[in-house]
C-alpha cells in the first residue's frame, strides 16, 4: 500500500503550465513540491501556470499557504497562477479563510488557459 497522498502532474497546454494537483495537498504530504514546480515553470519563462485541483480531495491550512505562496511567487517573476477545476468543498474553505478572491478562479483550466489569450 502506498502511503503517498500527493501526485503532481505537470504538462504544458496551449501555452501555459498545468499542474493537477491529485490528492491531499496537506501538510503530510510535502506540499513544498507544488511551490518548486511554479518555481521551476516560471524560471523557464513560463508566464501562465493553471494549478487544477478537480482531483484534489483535501487541503488544510499548510495546502492554503502553499497555494498563497505560488502566487506570490509566480507575480513577482511577471507570471500568474490561475485556479481551475476547485471542488466546492475546498471552495468554501478558500472562501471562509478570505483567500478565495486572491485567485483568478475558473471551472476548467481551458477557461483558464484562454483568459491569459484575451488578457
Amino acid at each position: 500500500m502506498s502511503t503517498k497522498k500527493l501526485d503532481l502532474v505537470e504538462r504544458e497546454k496551449n501555452g501555459g503550465v498545468v499542474i493537477d494537483v491529485v490528492g491531499e495537498l496537506t501538510v503530510a504530504s510535502g506540499t513544498e513540491t507544488l511551490l518548486e514546480k511554479v518555481r521551476s515553470a516560471v524560471a523557464a519563462g513560463r508566464r501562465t501556470v493553471v494549478i487544477n485541483l478537480s482531483k484534489t480531495t483535501r487541503v488544510d491550512s499548510s495546502g492554503l499557504g502553499e497555494l498563497v505562496t505560488c502566487l506570490v511567487t509566480a507575480t513577482r517573476h511577471d507570471g500568474t497562477v490561475r485556479l481551475a477545476g476547485v471542488p466546492q468543498q475546498i471552495r468554501g474553505l478558500m472562501k471562509m479563510t478570505n483567500i478565495l478572491k486572491a485567485f483568478e478562479v475558473f471551472d476548467t483550466e481551458d477557461e483558464a488557459l484562454a483568459a491569459s489569450a484575451t488578457s
